[in-house]
């Protein structure tokens, strides 16, 4: 499967790249959180510091939810897929991907057209609320990725009966 070959190392260097960016977000807002405590008891108050903070958990909360459906983190029924013969799990498997790629697919849509109408600005931050919300449409993309090829690998892997 040359899709498989190619979407593969893209899934897995996504995954990575989200797995960094989301350490360097959630440093940052030890930092930030830090920081503001400290302005707050021994001088000025930082403004802009509760609406960063709350910002970067918006985008590390988007990107970890690609890395946790990427290693099957998600909490998940498997009762079903158990119970019956080997082959029907592995359809039922490749279904629920194909079922999320979905979700994904649309979720996808209709975060990027909401999106392009933002126009608001950030209250503190000179800073248009589109590239906040921007995180969802870039995570429903990734998770796209992320589906298509564990339906694909679910599909080439073989099956104990």
């Amino acid at each position: 499967m040359i899709l498989r070959k190619v979407l593969s190392p893209v899934s897995n260097a996504l995954d990575k790249v989200c797995s960094v960016t989301i350490v360097l977000m959630l440093g940052l807002m030890v930092i930030i959180t830090t920081a503001q405590i400290i302005c707050r008891t021994w001088f000025t108050s930082l403004t802009w510091s509760d609406e960063v903070t709350r910002y970067l958990l918006i985008w590390s909360t988007f990107l970890g939810s690609t890395c946790v459906y990427r290693h099957s983190g998600n909490i998940s029924i498997t009762l079903v897929q158990e119970k019956v013969p080997a082959p029907l799990g592995r359809t039922l498997r490749i279904a629920v991907h194909i079922i999320c790629l979905v979700l994904f697919a649309v979720l996808l849509y209709f975060s990027t057209r909401y999106c392009m109408k933002l126009t608001k600005t950030a209250t503190a931050l000179p800073i248009r609320m589109k590239y906040i919300y921007l995180c969802i449409p870039i995570s429903m993309a990734i998770s796209m990725i992320h589906a298509l090829v564990m339906a694909l690998e679910e599909a080439k892997r073989e099956v104990k009966a």
